[in-house]
């Protein structure tokens, strides 16, 4: 992908390619300082061919550079991981379909001299962009307390749970004890449903066959019609 001018003075994005290794993995070690190869799939991400739906495959990595092509923040996302172990999405074909309409924001990074300048927004709103051209239906990311406002502001909704109906009836949702959820429905396709006995609201119309039942509530163990 080309270099994409901004709404911020001097900042374009594109995408990562394999050179760019360093630089990304650098900012990302920002994000969790205690564990600075938190992310170091990403090297593996960025040898790999630059092809679509993304800009790696399944991948996105994008990185944000200033005037003078210094990178200033980075964001790196692809498939859930939940979605590979979850006994709900285990079957081949299931993980593939829901492989190609769920995404992750694992990470957002920016430079510490460009903090709360609006660089991470614009990489989000990017990334949103790109997972809506690509045909997804829904983009996530874990959101810690402190976040939950800003992300808000971008679009997402913020859940206790990630609930996913899928075409069976049944439902996978993932569990995280230190987060919630943001999330973002990006086709008309996809709704985040209330559903009477669930605190979150369920992702209904992710794949055929999958919405939510008009009616539908929760009696504690399974979902009713």
């Amino acid at each position: 992908m080309k270099a994409v001018r901004t709404r911020l003075p001097g900042i374009t994005l594109r995408d990562g390619v394999a050179p760019d290794a360093d630089a990304v993995a650098q900012l990302l070690s920002m994000v969790n300082p205690d564990d600075p190869e938190a992310f170091g799939d990403v090297r593996l991400n960025l040898a790999m061919p630059q092809e679509g739906p993304l800009s790696h495959s399944r991948t996105l990595v994008v990185l944000a550079e200033d005037a003078q092509g210094s990178p200033v923040g980075t964001l790196f996302a692809g498939a859930p991981f939940w979605l590979f172990d979850h006994p709900v999405t285990s079957h081949p074909d299931l993980l593939g379909e829901l492989v190609a309409r769920i995404g992750v924001i694992s990470a957002v990074a920016v430079h510490p001299g460009h903090r709360g300048g609006g660089v991470g927004a614009e990489l989000i709103r990017h990334a949103v962009r790109r997972f809506t051209r690509a045909g997804y239906g829904l983009l996530t990311l874990n959101c810690f307390p402190e976040l939950e406002e800003y992300y808000d502001r971008l679009g997402f909704t913020i859940m206790d749970d990630l609930i996913v109906h899928v075409p069976d009836g049944r439902m996978a949702a993932p569990v995280w004890d230190d987060t919630r959820v943001a999330a973002r429905a990006l086709d008309r396709h996809t709704v985040l449903a209330a559903v009477p006995g669930l605190d979150s609201p369920v992702v209904s119309g992710i794949l055929p066959g999958s919405r939510v039942p008009a009616g539908a509530y929760f009696d504690g163990e399974k979902l009713h019609n």
